[in-house]
């Protein structure tokens, strides 16, 4: 099966500040060039990979997906190791809960109704990995698990790992669950659609909620939960501005974040944000300039203070950012940078 590598998502605005940032090459030829502050790279993939990120709990490693495995990065020496886990074609999800990297990945399959899809778990510092599910994939290659790791929504089924059962959902796309793992945020198709009305769906039973508040969008940027309250990252623009806020998803209370300007301009293309493990820090890329100029500054956004630029680096059409992950502590953010002719870089800013 041949791995598609997933482009990168961004979008453009222009600031009211001039940044000025330090130049900081990459002496193995790999990054992006020019002036610029990527942070520090951490290992370079010639075969793609860089989807997925996920940290080990102690926050020493970063845990990635190439080649149909499982590897993970020292922060510190930037030794790679590769986990014990299945043998497998592609792995087109991970992410941590506890102690454990939880993974789906793509096997060969025996006949054509044999699994052909697997979702594990492994312990990145002991033991091989322990398969949980097996499966034939679908269109629907999103895994999510709860943080008390009884939950977990892969293939469009949400099993319950501590009693067995299973519940078919419908079509659509999980985005995450709430702490206490009781509901989980999900965007069911419409139209035909893959990403629809954004609906919290109850763990107990499978039921839905009342769609939740409309987006501006197709769909909202970001979320995180203040304890089980749902707070979705959106945005608005006019001809000065275009600002950042936070709607709390039931009640639609607005909450300025920041805001930017003057004259943006908004093309069809996506901002890549993610908040902290405590839900107290967003960092967002924003892309600014044009044509060889073109940058995408990664925001760093603290509850009453200014947005400030942590890493720049230099961006085109056929390279770019993705989805920044913090740290267990939230010191530090891990990020791939898509290379032109198929290969990733990750790279990690600490001290943010």
């Amino acid at each position: 099966m041949k791995h598609i590598q997933r482009k990168p998502i961004r979008f453009i605005l222009a600031s009211l500040a001039l940044l000025a940032v330090a130049g900081c090459g990459d002496p193995a030829g790999y990054g992006p060039s020019g002036a610029q502050d990527p942070g520090v790279l951490l290992v370079t993939l010639t075969q793609g990979g860089g989807g997925d990120l996920a940290w080990t709990s102690d926050g020493t490693e970063l845990v990635y997906a190439v080649a149909g495995q499982l590897n993970a990065v020292s922060t510190s020496t930037h030794t790679v190791r590769r986990l014990n886990t299945p043998p497998s074609l592609f792995i087109p999800a991970l992410s941590r809960a506890g102690e454990r990297i939880y993974f789906a990945s793509d096997i060969s399959a025996a006949g054509p109704n044999d699994p052909n899809s697997l979702v594990s778990r492994v312990n990145p510092t002991a033991g091989s990995a322990e398969i949980l599910v097996t499966n034939r994939s679908g269109a629907d290659r999103f895994m999510r698990v709860s943080s008390d790791e009884r939950f977990l929504v892969a293939q469009g089924i949400l099993y319950d790992l501590q009693s067995g059962a299973q519940i078919t959902l419908p079509a659509g796309r999980p985005f995450g669950f709430s702490p206490d793992g009781t509901q989980l945020l999900y965007y069911q198709s419409q139209n035909g659609l893959l990403i629809g009305a954004p609906s919290l769906i109850s763990t107990a039973d499978g039921s839905s909620s009342e769609p939740l508040q409309s987006p501006s969008g197709s769909f909202y940027y970001g979320h995180r939960w203040d304890g089980n309250s749902l707070q979705l990252l959106d945005f608005s623009r006019d001809d000065e501005a275009l600002r950042l806020f936070e709607i709390e998803a039931v009640t639609g209370v607005h909450r300025a974040l920041a805001e930017f300007g003057s004259n943006p301009f908004f093309p069809a293309i996506l901002p890549v944000a993610n908040w902290s493990p405590d839900g107290r820090t967003l960092a967002i890329w924003i892309e600014q300039g044009s044509g060889a100029s073109r940058r995408s500054n990664l925001y760093v956004i603290r509850s009453g203070s200014a947005p400030t630029v942590v890493a720049s680096v230099i961006t085109g059409l056929d390279t770019g950012v993705g989805f920044p992950v913090f740290s267990p502590s939230g010191n530090s953010v891990a990020y791939p940078y898509y290379l032109d002719g198929g290969g990733t870089s990750l790279y990690m800013k600490s001290g943010i």
